[in-house]
């Protein structure tokens, strides 16, 4: 009954106070803008305009302490954040490069580090010792490296060491741990050759790019196969480890609240003892450039989707023409202002996905690399707008608005990455394996603010050439490969049988690019 009765009293407040009766406040009059008094003029509001462009924030890279211990070993040491946290990171310079004939040594070895277990602690202890610091025990490998990290509070430096050196020095190379190791890396790799249309299509490119005509190069596996990982031994991993893992060939970097003196002390307690020679370095060949257009088609029968990749080799990294490299390369395809996003992406809708990049490699010709991922029928005209935005930045300068917009990003986005001490352990880490110098990031930061039009199109012009490019596409060859042939000649791949080449379609200049409605069709 109260309840009833609230209801009728609110609803009578409401006629009183919106009916028509009601009483309303009076409505004040616009408030006329007061003039001036003569020559006076009113202050300028400082948040009325954006700043002006030219305004560039600045902050230098942290200071990096270069150390060296008597057996080799290299320490790059960086004091950074206010936090009394380390950030470990033991780089022994070698990767995938050096797998040899035994493609997928180097990967397996750095992880039965520690899935076979180091020193004193099987594989679990191992685990286990590092949780205890509140951290966890990572292993990276690359093309040119193999990385160790660990993080945690300052006061747990010593134990830290005394885990990445006993699994660098002491590796167990568990046989039991080693087999289960290998079969989970097949499975693994047979997975992504089911399923990873960007995985497949990326072991194609990287074979076809770093192809040599007398040897293998280094760059010419991106992954291993099931095939190449069932050949693989422990044996192998053990010659891996006793070539490459010693001291003269690894950089100990630690950064954050760390004092030099005393982390050089501590690395040679736990260092101090590592011994072995450097083996003989792998061959890095110079490989040529693409001297034709040339299209590889990895089939995934039934796929909705098509991956595509437009590549090329471009310079080595230490190239004097890399900034203004960088610079076209955001200009093509650095994100929502770069040219792949605008046109391929939002003007055509031919994709879903688009970008650019330079890969960073330390030893050779890097790769350049066009991509997009796009909806089957949408696949031939996807790599034509490709095609076109490839040949057009070898062959007209880039307007100086795109080059300042590259410029500022590339600048000023990297102030960004150095909030994180962790990510500035992983900086020093990359001058380590690209042989840059510690000043380099202030460096890179000047010259990009200093590049203009005219030197991103001279340093594009080389390497943009038309017809001196590989076409990767991975999709249903069934719908896409006669429309591709409209570029040349097509080789369609298997994933699934160890990339074996399949058949190759003849060039056909007349070809439809779009998909035959049959060919579509289950």
């Amino acid at each position: 009954m109260m309840a009833h009765f609230s209801r009728w009293l609110w609803l009578g407040f409401l006629l009183l106070s919106c009916g028509p009766g009601a009483a309303r406040a009076p409505v004040k009059p616009a408030a006329k803008p007061r003039a001036s008094a003569p020559g006076l003029v009113a202050p300028r509001d400082p948040l009325a305009e954006p700043p002006p462009r030219g305004l560039t924030p600045d902050a230098p890279f942290p200071a990096i302490v270069d150390r060296e211990l008597d057996n080799g070993l290299r320490l790059k040491l960086v004091r950074h954040g206010s936090y009394p946290i380390v950030e470990l990171r033991l780089l022994v310079l070698s990767g995938k490069a050096t797998d040899g004939a035994g493609v997928g040594t180097a990967a397996l070895a750095a992880q039965m580090l520690k899935a076979g277990g180091a020193g004193k602690w099987d594989s679990r202890q191992l685990l286990e010792r590092a949780e205890s610091m509140g951290s966890s025990l990572q292993i990276d490998t690359d093309m040119d490296s193999t990385e160790i990290s660990l993080s945690v509070l300052k006061t747990d430096l010593e134990p830290a060491l005394e885990v990445l050196a006993a699994v660098a020095m002491k590796p167990r190379f568990s046989v039991v741990e080693f087999s289960k190791l290998r079969q989970r890396e097949i499975e693994r790799a047979s997975s992504l050759a089911r399923t990873s249309g960007r995985w497949t299509a990326t072991m194609v490119l990287y074979g076809e790019l770093y192809e040599l005509p007398m040897s293998v190069h280094g760059y010419a596996h991106y992954d291993v196969t099931p095939k190449q990982l069932s050949k693989l031994t422990l044996a192998d991993c053990r010659r891996w480890h006793a070539k490459q893992m010693v001291p003269q060939n690894a950089v100990l970097v630690a950064a954050g609240d760390v004092d030099p003196a005393l982390v050089e002390r501590a690395a040679q307690r736990y260092f101090g003892p590592w011994k072995g020679e450097l083996g003989e370095p792998p061959n890095f060949t110079r490989p040529t450039p693409p001297e034709k257009l040339s299209v590889f088609l990895v089939d995934r029968p039934g796929s909705a989707q098509s991956e595509i990749f437009v590549a090329t080799l471009g310079p080595e990294r230490h190239s004097e023409q890399w900034v203004p490299l960088r610079a076209a390369d955001q200009v093509l395809g650095g994100g929502v202002a770069g040219r792949l996003f605008l046109d391929v992406r939002e003007r055509s809708s031919l994709a879903y996905s688009t970008g650019s990049q330079l890969v960073e490699l330390a030893h050779a010709p890097v790769p350049i690399l066009l991509s997009a991922g796009t909806q089957t029928p949408k696949t031939a005209h996807a790599v034509k707008a490709l095609l076109e935005h490839f040949e057009k930045m070898g062959a007209f300068p880039p307007g100086p608005e795109e080059v300042e917009i590259a410029a500022r990003y590339l600048s000023d986005s990297f102030l960004l990455r150095l909030e994180s001490t962790g990510t500035i352990a992983d900086l020093t880490a990359h001058l380590a394996v690209l042989g840059l110098s510690n000043n380099y990031y202030d460096e890179y930061r000047k010259a990009v603010r200093s590049v203009d039009a005219a030197a991103v199109f001279e340093a594009a012009k080389p390497y943009f050439r038309a017809g001196h490019v590989l076409v990767v596409v991975t999709g249903d060859a069934k719908s896409i490969a006669k429309p591709l042939t409209f570029f040349g000649p097509v080789q369609v791949i298997d994933p699934e049988n160890e990339f074996a080449r399949m058949k190759l379609l003849p060039y056909d200049p007349k070809a439809e690019l779009d998909v035959p409605a049959a060919a579509s069709k289950p």
